[in-house]
């Protein structure tokens, strides 16, 4: 829960919603604790190489590599990242989008 706090210092709304997200993963994961050890080992594997996936996936469609051969904050800041933008693309905390647009240069997606 030490990336919850983080989060709420950085925006307090978008802090509680990933304290919120957090707080039900760990739940998840409570649950998935008492399943016999090949039934969270399974799922475990299964949902770590499926994020994975996703991420590379991500990083060819925008021709970068991943920020965490970088810089380590990037493993603690794509979360908030990935809410960020998906509450953008649904309209929410627009000035907030606005503030990242006007503080750097907004880069297109290669068409």
């Amino acid at each position: 829960m030490i990336a919850a706090v983080y989060y709420l210092l950085l925006d307090l709304r978008y802090g509680v919603l990933m304290a919120v997200t957090l707080a039900v993963t760990l739940w998840l994961a409570a649950q998935a604790a008492q399943l016999s050890t090949s039934g969270w080992l399974g799922w475990g594997l299964a949902l770590f190489v499926i994020g994975w996936v996703i991420q590379f996936i991500g990083h060819h469609y925008e021709g970068r590599k991943p920020a965490f051969l970088d810089d380590i904050m990037g493993l603690a800041i794509g979360p908030l990242f990935v809410a960020a933008e998906l509450g953008f693309l649904l309209g929410w905390r627009k000035d907030l989008a606005d503030r990242i647009d006007r503080h750097f240069k907004v880069e297109t997606l290669p068409q």
